[in-house]
């Protein structure tokens, strides 16, 4: 299969799966399609980081790399919003506003968009198969 061909299927399969993510997330919420956009934002910026790094390195451990840096760069992210989050509580009226858009950054979008990681990662790391004729 071409690279072109495995990037458009890497980016179609993490747009479905990280979409699919976040639904199955926010099921008893209201209007969760209104999230979608901003996840699929996310998740083309992940494709373009790994499309550049491919762009410029055209190796598997590259992507491995990118994969790797990417995962570790969402996960502190995460953790540094949420603790942000927990220590920006305090009592009386929206005294947990900072808690809660911490809450909704990590697991309506960090969480989903990091679904796309290891699927370009499969995606993009393999070598394409030379058919022989």
């Amino acid at each position: 299969m071409p690279f072109a061909a495995r990037f458009a299927l890497a980016l179609a399969l993490s747009l479905v799966a990280a979409g699919a993510a976040q639904q199955a997330i926010m099921a008893g919420e209201h209007g969760p399609q209104s999230a979608l956009p901003p996840l699929a934002a996310g998740v083309v910026l992940i494709s373009l980081l790994f499309a550049l790094v491919m762009w410029w390195r055209r190796t598997a451990r590259a992507v491995d790399w990118t994969a790797a840096a990417l995962l570790a760069v969402m996960l502190t992210f995460g953790v540094v919003i949420y603790v942000l989050g927990v220590n920006s509580v305090s009592p009386g009226v929206g005294g947990n506003i900072g808690y809660g858009v911490a809450l909704i950054l990590d697991f309506y979008f960090l969480a989903p968009a990091a679904v796309a990681v290891p699927i370009h990662w499969l995606m993009l790391r393999t070598r394409p198969i030379v058919p022989t004729c």
